[in-house]
């Protein structure tokens, strides 16, 4: 009889999950029909958000709010989750319907707790448009006391009721762009005067559509592609009218056009909007009736003293010149400013009297020929030019010319392009042609030829110069150059010159490539066709001519097929087709021995190409494909030359092939590998020794390539884990030693950091994990409770940026692990305190059970903090922040603090533990 009731237990538990099993299996299909019928209850709520929100972007300009923007997300997320169980469903096997069984009871209790939001949402859209406006870079100094005045009659009219467009007129390179960038930054120190300064440039030809676009993205809103122009001329107004009083700056106009067709308010008293246009013609101000402000030439002392200012004062001091010859010099620049700049960078350390007497005669010579104001400008510009001497330095800034106006050229891929071409010197060290390059970009930067733009990693040419380049190119070397034009025509076979060099047709609307189009350029070197989203098809015989292509650039289109006729394509260097999403297939690479550069990367590639083997000059390979199920062994050592790579290694990828991968790490410059199973990545981590290539960026998903990955973070060494497994039998993560950047989405599994971690006997080892960690990013961690505990504080001495967004059960940040310093934090007996030292961004955001940063009134003390972002955490209640005192004993905020982003609500509710410290704080605050 004792035996009966432990049997009984004993049969109940092996019982149990049994009948949980059948009991799943059997509801499966029932299941999947409620599923079907909550999913179309969420579809519903989804598409009357999506109405609502259309409705308030169209009339008032407002766009939909965090929360409605991460719901709508999730919803997304969740569609394509089903849609893969019903995929499941139909392979169906007896223990997968089991187990689908389970997660398809989950999915329908989410799609239903989905639903409960959407329909608890008291307002879908924010309360305020954000402000877009941006300080501009500024590489021109303001030169002149009649250009001061011209600020100073600007300023006011803009500060005053009276006069609500302007138009500030000259010809081109007289410092028009110079002006209205320098009251652009002056208007985003008085943030109280407008809600927004826009600043768009508007180039030519006229293009309303994409004026609309420009507008909208300057605006941080987006205007659909498939809409006329009307529709979104009405769009635009609703976004401008929100904003209420703005100032829109509109650079470089060369036409004048009504306003309302384009959906910009008429600026008026009443309304206090503001319209300033930059343009070389009076008459263009004239149409649009605005109150001209007419920018004149320099005075000859004022052009004698900016010349200087370029040359170096120093030049004043050569005991071999004299001012006379440098006073005749000036003089030959007409005293406008963009010629004296650019003549004065060209002659810049020249101290030799013959030096300076044969460029006053090239300057002579070279104007004396031209009859019109416009000529005679591009005479002084063409000087500067023709003054590098070097014919591969003129190559490398007439190449820049091949970009649409007013492009920002991002400075490694034109590195790129002129590598391939030849323009630096061969050699096996890919660094140094790369610092050659720079060296080449720094030189133009210096001679005023270029810009350097977005904090140094683009460049830019001045429309201006840009215009004197393509007058040297329509001559020699010869280009055909039409980027950016919105053309829906491929270029005529009469265009296709047999001396062409070099074509740039990059961000066009091309559909279609004549079928017979086969042009004889022999010579043609470089053709760029990229972002030509809608050309599907490349005719066979196309390149059949062209066989001294170096570079083709087709990414970003909508072919499907490479022709066969690139195999022939010998001296072929770089061939870039990334972003070709609907790229399944490329010819034989076999006969490309001198490719260096291959771009594979977002296509749908099933296969590698035939002959990738035989690429033993590649230098960058950039392959990552949904459809590539493996890349095949015994490639990568073959290609002895790579310096970056790029690599999704499949659903089934071979050991091997990770294997050679990671040795390949410390000779590669970067390293970016997607992986689909946790296996392959700790193979990848472990085969490396722990230790990646000098940059990498590792990712870990079962949802293919990309996700959610934050790519744009100023780290060297990143690892992201996007909905995958950290632990599976036998087999738990492993991460590399000297990561710096840690990013999680939707990782299940993890509770908190310390799942990562290294581990020995069972506990967290401190000591092999990285100390170089700079970013930690969780999101959307549904079980994550908190980010780490005290033990572990000492290896995050270099945390910069702390992020956590829609963690739905993390209650705190530090957690207190052994109970001996729980029980003296509980007492008092210690102070709790983190110090973060480097930490510059802080960003909690849609935490429901958020309530403090660190338990037992535990404080933050980090004074190089920049940024505080707190969104939707309803129940946090201290921010935990300590602030540094000043020597009568009050706080004072961390010298580095620029913005605290927060609920108004939220910041009123909180509780400080420094007297003061909320007033303190209360102007850095962004509601």
């Amino acid at each position: 009889m004792d035996l009966i009731g432990p049997i009984s237990d004993l049969f109940k538990c092996v019982c149990s999950p049994i009948c949980e099993y059948f009991d799943y299996y059997r509801k499966l299909d029932e299941n999947m029909e409620e599923l079907d019928r909550v999913l179309r209850e969420l579809e519903s709520k989804k598409k009357d958000i999506e109405a609502t929100l259309s409705r308030a972007e169209r009339e008032q300009g407002k766009k939909p709010s965090n929360e409605v923007s991460d719901w709508l997300k999730n919803v997304q997320r969740i569609n394509t989750k089903a849609e893969s169980f019903k995929q499941e469903v139909e392979k169906g096997n007896c223990f997968s319907r089991a187990c689908l069984g389970k997660d398809v009871e989950k999915k329908i209790e989410e799609v239903k707790e989905y639903i409960q939001k959407g329909c608890a949402f008291t307002s879908y859209v924010s309360d305020a448009p954000s402000t877009s406006g941006m300080t501009l870079s500024t590489t021109s100094n303001l030169v002149g006391e009649r250009t001061g005045k011209i600020v100073e009659e600007i300023w006011e009219d803009l500060m005053g009721d009276k006069v609500s467009k302007i138009g500030v007129w000259g010809m081109g390179g007289i410092g028009k762009t110079t002006i209205m960038s320098h009251i652009n930054n002056k208007l985003q120190e008085k943030p109280n005067k407008f809600n927004d300064v826009i600043w768009v440039t508007v180039s030519q030809p006229l293009d309303l559509f994409k004026l609309q676009t420009e507008i909208a993205t300057a605006l941080k809103q987006s205007l659909s592609e498939n809409e006329d122009k009307v529709r979104r001329a009405g769009r635009l107004l609703g976004m401008l009218k929100a904003k209420e009083k703005f100032v829109l700056i509109l650079d470089d106009m060369w036409e004048a056009f009504p306003l309302e067709e384009v959906g910009i308010p008429e600026p008026t008293e009443e309304n206090g909007c503001k319209l300033v246009i930059t343009t070389r013609s009076h008459r263009v101000c004239r149409s649009m009736k605005c109150k001209q402000v007419a920018v004149e030439l320099l005075s000859k002392q004022e052009a004698f003293n900016l010349f200087i200012d370029g040359v170096g004062s120093s030049i004043l001091q050569v005991p071999a010149l004299n001012k006379e010859i440098i006073n005749e010099v000036v003089e030959e620049c007409g005293c406008l400013p963009l010629a004296i700049v650019t003549v004065a960078a060209s002659m810049s350390g020249e101290e030799e009297i013959y030096e300076w007497q044969n460029a006053l005669n090239e300057l002579r010579g070279r104007l004396r020929s031209l009859n019109d104001v416009d000529t005679k400008v591009f005479g002084r510009l063409e000087f500067s030019y023709h003054r590098l001497k070097d014919e591969k330095l003129q190559q490398c800034f007439l190449y820049c010319a091949l970009y649409p106006e007013d492009f920002a050229i991002p400075k490694d891929e034109l590195i790129d392009y002129w590598i391939a071409e030849g323009f630096i010197e061969e050699v096996k060290d890919v660094q140094v042609k790369y610092d050659r390059g720079h060296t080449i970009l720094n030189r133009l930067v210096n001679c005023c030829l270029l810009e350097s733009v977005k904090d140094g990693g683009c460049v830019k040419m001045h429309d201006l110069i840009r215009d004197m380049a393509l007058r040297i190119t329509s001559k020699s070397p010869l280009f055909m150059v039409k980027a950016g034009l919105r053309l829906l025509e491929f270029p005529g076979e009469q265009e296709w010159e047999e001396n062409l060099e070099r074509v740039s047709l990059m961000r066009n609307n091309i559909e279609e490539i004549p079928s017979n189009m086969s042009p004889h350029c022999e010579i043609l070197s470089t053709l760029l066709l990229q972002r030509n989203e809608n050309l599907q098809r490349i005719p066979e015989c196309f390149f059949v001519h062209m066989h001294g292509l170096k570079v083709v650039n087709l990414s970003s289109t909508d072919i499907e097929v490479l022709p066969s006729s690139v195999s022939d394509l010998t001296n072929l260097r770089s061939l870039s087709l990334g972003w070709c999403r609907r790229l399944k297939r490329v010819p034989s690479l076999a006969r490309l021995l001198a490719l260096q550069y291959l771009d594979l990367y977002d296509t749908r590639i099933e296969e590698v190409p035939e002959g990738m083997e035989m690429l033993e000059n590649l230098s960058h390979l950039y392959l990552s494909s949904l459809q590539l199920k493996k890349f095949p062994a015994g490639i990568l050592p073959r290609l002895r030359s790579l310096y970056k790579l790029k690599l999704s290694f499949g659903n089934e990828a071979l050991r091997e092939t990770v294997e050679e991968a990671a040795r390949l790490s410390d000779r590669l410059d970067y390293f970016e590998g997607y992986f689909s199973t946790l296996k392959d990545f700790n193979i990848y981590v472990k085969s490396t020794d722990g230790r990646g290539s000098k940059n990498y960026c590792l990712a870990l998903s079962a949802h293919g390539m990309g996700g959610c990955l934050v790519t744009h973070l100023e780290v060297d060494k990143s690892v992201f884990l996007y909905g995958c497994k950290i632990c599976e039998i036998k087999e738990t993560i492993v991460l590399l030693k000297d990561v710096q950047c840690l990013q999680m989405f939707e990782v299940d599994e993890v509770t908190s950091l310390n799942d990562v971690l290294p581990r020995e006997l069972g506990l967290v080892n401190i000591g092999k994990f990285s100390h170089d960690l700079k970013v930690l990013r969780f999101d959307s961690c549904k079980n994550l409770k908190n980010l780490f505990s005290l033990r572990l504080l000492p290896a995050l001495q270099n945390l910069k940026v702390l992020a956590v967004i829609s963690c739905n059960s993390i209650e705190e940040i530090v957690a207190v692990e052994d109970e001996d310093t729980e029980k003296e934090l509980a007492t008092n007996t210690i102070i709790n305190t983190v110090t973060l030292p480097r930490l510059k961004k802080l960003r909690f955001y849609d935490l429901p059970e958020f309530k403090s940063f660190c338990s037992y009134n535990g404080v933050l003390v980090c004074n190089s903090l920049q940024e505080i972002e707190v969104r939707r955490c309803p129940k946090l209640k201290r921010l935990s922040l300590s602030l540094p005192l000043l020597d009568h004993g009050q706080p004072s905020p961390p010298a580095a603090l620029k913005v605290i982003k927060i609920e108004k609500e939220l910041w009123e509710s909180l509780d400080w533990d420094q007297a003061n410290a909320k007033e303190v704080l209360n102007s850095y605050c962004k509601f």
